[in-house]
């Protein structure tokens, strides 16, 4: 087969980080909206010990939401090294059937046992079987695009978020060693956003395929796509979170941690 079947395009490398940031965007928004729907102390019918779960719950689903936002910022410093314009565009909540792959279930919803489970799902190893929330199943499932080389760039399916970041990486480095790092990363490093700008992990300089790689590694180890046992990671995290709610539920059934 022609080398040239095998090298996806520049226009092809950056259709996929759009769909990244749209992807980090959504998810930063979910989040946030969960941890603003938490109570805020005893003076919203809730013990003292609850509140104090409850301010670390928002306290780590916030800083979960701020990780994405580094997240972002990876992905739009990638894509200005490559020469492209950050962008992102998507639907009004809840995301429409073929935006995202089907399994893939992105809508604004308060937080609760159902919502936790969902993000975890999200967030959730490749090897796990992590199930997802009540009534986050997709309405219908359909098949994104076609795994086969192509001219023009199109949509793909993968069942979780760390998967599709792994086909990301791979794409990219068949691109870079292809062409060279010279004229693979020809744009302008001073588009990018680094720590002089901004106080965000991901706001790191994106100058050849090793730091783009580097970029990739630091959003799948930290967040979507983190192996199951990795201390600090968003799956963890919220795995943390159900233990505890699952305990204060277990000693007092109608507590409700957030407004509907």
């Amino acid at each position: 087969m022609d080398i040239k079947t095998l090298v996806p395009s520049r226009e092809q490398i950056l259709f996929m980080l759009y769909e990244a940031a749209e992807l980090e965007h959504s998810l930063m928004c979910t989040y946030l909206y969960a941890a603003f729907s938490l109570k805020s102390g005893v003076a919203e019918e809730i013990t003292e010990r609850q509140a104090e779960a409850v301010t670390r719950w928002r306290r780590t689903i916030i800083n979960v939401a701020v990780d994405e936002m580094g997240h972002l910022v990876a992905v739009w410093n990638i894509t200005c090294a490559l020469g492209g314009t950050p962008h992102f565009w998507r639907d009004n909540f809840p995301t429409g059937a073929g935006r995202l792959p089907a399994g893939v279930v992105v809508k604004l919803a308060p937080f609760n046992e159902a919502a936790l489970q969902h993000f975890i799902h999200l967030e959730r190893p490749a090897n796990s079987d992590e199930p997802d929330g009540e009534g986050f199943a997709p309405e219908r499932r359909f098949v994104r695009g076609a795994n086969k080389a192509r001219l023009t760039p199109m949509t793909i399916d993968y069942e979780t978020v760390g998967e599709f970041y792994e086909t990301l990486g791979k794409n990219l480095e068949a691109f870079a060693s292809h062409h060279g790092d010279e004229k693979a990363f020809c744009g302008d490093r001073h588009l990018q956003m680094s720590p002089a700008e901004i106080d965000l992990t991901g706001a790191q300089t994106v100058v050849n395929l090793k730091t783009a790689l580097a970029a990739i590694k630091a959003i799948v180890e930290q967040g979507e796509g983190a192996p199951a046992n990795v201390e600090g990671s968003h799956f963890q995290k919220f795995i943390s979170v159900r233990s505890e709610l699952a305990q204060l539920k277990a000693e007092d059934p109608n507590f409700k941690s957030a407004f509907p």
